[in-house]
């Protein structure tokens, strides 16, 4: 053997020794970088929030002052049927404090904008590229592109790492788009996987997203499949502005109906809201829904204890970015609150006790307006998908 010959050899040797070190060093990077990201115990967005909780765990109630609002034109007049009572059948209570009703053609039901199921199905045609959108928008998610050179299953996809909310789409070998759901048998080439910027616990922070970029990059690596990302930092910008505007117009109104001496009773407040096209829910509050069954407000306890058979406080709430064609919702919500406090002798008041008169309520209503021009200058209308998914 010539010695260039072994010095080759040697060459060689020390080159393959050096990429084998290489790999073995990126790949230990990346297996600590791994284990960091999924060491850290994050809270459940989804578990530990409480059901009702609004941004931060406190809704910003809206508190009327007494300035009278400028009359509104075409305002919505909702009337009711007051439920008609035999004297026997009244609780003692109940027939004390009655007072001889007025009877009123019964209520216009409102129809509000249709809900986009959980597991949609995918329409035919070019309605597929909206349900992509609908599902995920740049506007609302920082959306990762995975590209596979074999098509993936949908039974290997994991559940992504993320603390608000994650949505995968993945394209099918006849460039359709379809929610992907796990159990399925479908194959994808290419899958967008979706991390929501904002939601009412706020913005999507930085550590955050790393730790959604990390589960994402692994998923790939293990698939021979190519990710890539939306620029971190204007992405991370885009979230605390759209933070920001939610904040400003997540409002939660709240009418309460307080009793005076006597308590009310709940068989009497059940048939007034019934007559008003509210329904009562498992959990207890009565609801009431548009069409299409989305809630645009309800009636509870005033102390949030179960309904009982009697009630010393009743409490409406309108929550307002979750509501299609509000302000008219609103007029029916404003009206069948006074109705319940004339109708059961109590006193309608705000949060802090004080009693709301006709100019309280109109001053609300021209808030209201102003909400829901900042929601339409933003693209997005009240009750709508994006509205429903921001504000959950």
């Amino acid at each position: 053997m010539t010695d260039l010959q072994l010095g080759s050899l040697i060459v060689g040797g020390v080159i393959v020794a050096a990429v084998y070190a290489f790999n073995w060093w990126q790949e230990y990077r990346y297996r600590k970088q791994a284990s960091r990201a999924f060491a850290r115990n994050e809270s459940d967005a989804l578990l530990d929030v409480p059901k009702n909780m609004v941004r931060s765990g406190e809704a910003t109630r809206m508190e009327p002052s007494l300035e009278r609002a400028e009359p509104v034109a075409d305002r919505f007049e909702p009337q009711f049927v007051e439920p008609e009572f035999e004297a026997d059948d009244l609780p003692v209570q109940a027939a004390a404090a009655y007072v001889e009703p007025q009877v009123m053609p019964a209520p216009v039901h409102i129809s509000a904008a249709p809900e986009v199921p959980p597991q949609p199905v995918v329409p035919a045609g070019d309605d597929h590229d909206a349900l992509a959108s609908s599902l995920l928008d740049p506007a609302l998610d920082f959306i990762a592109e995975i590209h596979a050179i074999e098509p993936i299953a949908a039974l290997d996809l994991p559940v992504f790492r993320g603390s608000k909310r994650v949505q995968v789409m993945g394209l099918l070998s006849d460039r359709r788009w379809e929610a992907c759901v796990p159990g399925t048998r479908s194959r994808y080439k290419e899958l967008k996987v979706g991390l929501q910027l904002a939601d009412r616990q706020g913005a999507l922070s930085s550590e955050q997203l790393n730790a959604f970029c990390m589960s994402v990059q692994q998923f790939a690596d293990e698939h021979e499949a190519v990710v890539t990302f939306p620029q971190r930092s204007a992405k991370l910008n885009a979230a605390a502005h759209l933070d920001e505007f939610c904040a400003g117009v997540d409002v939660l109104i709240g009418l309460n109906v307080m009793a005076g001496s006597r308590p009310f009773p709940m068989e009497r407040v059940r048939l007034l809201a019934e007559n008003a096209g509210l329904a009562r829910s498992p959990e207890g509050a009565f609801h009431y829904r548009s069409d299409s069954g989305k809630t645009l407000f309800t009636l509870s306890n005033h102390d949030h204890s179960p309904l009982g058979n009697t009630s010393n406080g009743l409490t409406l709430l309108f929550d307002v970015p979750r509501v299609a064609g509000g302000v008219s919702v609103f007029d029916y919500f404003a009206e069948f609150a006074q109705h319940l406090s004339v109708a059961l002798s109590g006193e309608l008041v705000d949060d802090n006790g004080k009693p709301l008169t006709e100019a309280s309520l109109d001053n609300i209503r021209k808030q209201l307006g102003v909400l829901y021009a900042k929601m339409d200058d933003r693209g997005i209308a009240p009750g709508s998908v994006a509205a429903l998914r921001l504000f959950a």
